[in-house]
């Protein structure tokens, strides 16, 4: 039997700066603000798709000076939203179409999360996702 999990109803923010340090920073805060929250395959799905949403906010955002990573637990599953100044891009349902440079993050957000999409508000762009807590 699965001992329950933790989950708190409190939605967190921090604010990191447009730095290529901000991907290991934005892994460490979500992995300690979620911690007793996620089993042990949903804590490296969060890992993995925070970093690279992280990582299109330093490569494809504008010169803002902040990127914002919100945890927010919901009943049923965690809700995180990665916000910056950049122009926003326009989500396909296959995301898999590749660069020179890679481009398979967006495939890997798409399949190791519950559903994910893109919002503007306010000139900024909210890249979101849901992701089971088990």
């Amino acid at each position: 039997m699965m001992a329950a999990l933790e989950v708190p109803e409190a939605r967190r923010t921090h604010t990191l700066p447009t730095v290529p340090g901000a991907v290991s920073e934005a892994r460490r805060w979500a992995a300690s603000v979620t911690a007793g929250m996620l089993d042990g395959e949903a804590a490296e799905s969060l890992r993995l798709v925070v970093s690279e949403l992280v990582t299109n906010a330093l490569r494809h955002g504008s010169d803002g000076e902040r990127i914002d990573l919100t945890v927010t637990p919901k009943p049923e599953f965690l809700c995180v939203q990665v916000t910056d100044d950049g122009p926003g891009l326009a989500p396909r349902p296959r995301a898999l179409e590749t660069d020179d440079n890679g481009g398979f993050g967006l495939f890997f957000v798409e399949q190791l999360t519950r559903r994910w999409g893109v919002t503007r508000e306010n000139r900024r762009t909210r890249v979101w996702f849901e992701l089971d807590y088990r």
